[in-house]
């Protein structure tokens, strides 16, 4: 994928290196999930990080030096593009998700729900978890207590 500007040209390069690199760097396992968390959640900061693991110039080199370089690149390929933050992620995963990069290859409509879908990139299984966990606590302490009232 060639995101260009006046003054710079990138390649975006998805390997299973390099998804592996930026699920790590953004502290998850399962690359689907946090990119649509940080699609939906706008994460400015996520997006530069994906834009800098995945960017070469044309000799498939680093384009970036730091992550001030992929603001700056950013914010030039808004402009001279009219595109938002929104635009650039929705062109982002459609390229990974044709690449195969995604759980499963999705169809346009697929996609476009996913990507529509507020829900998209939250782990309801953590959420759950985290709510049984709570619940049980809560009445393993009731517990202890009518046991240290009795």
């Amino acid at each position: 994928m060639i995101l260009e500007t006046k003054s710079k040209k990138i390649n975006l390069v998805f390997t299973t290196r390099k998804i592996v690199n930026i699920s790590n760097i953004l502290k998850g396992k399962d690359f689907e999930d946090l990119y649509f968390k940080a699609m939906n959640e706008n994460d400015l900061d996520a997006l530069s990080k994906i834009v800098f693991v995945f960017a070469e110039d044309e000799a498939g080199m680093k384009s970036f030096k730091s992550s001030e370089d992929v603001y700056d690149f950013i914010d030039d390929y808004k402009i001279e593009n009219k595109k938002t933050y929104q635009d650039i992620f929705n062109e982002i995963a459609g390229i990974i998700n044709d690449e195969g990069f995604f759980k499963t290859k999705m169809n346009k409509k697929q996609l476009q729900e996913k990507i529509s879908n507020p829900l998209s990139g939250v782990n309801m299984s953590e959420i759950i978890k985290s709510s049984a966990e709570k619940a049980i606590s809560k009445v393993a302490e009731e517990e202890v207590f009518r046991g240290y009232m009795a």
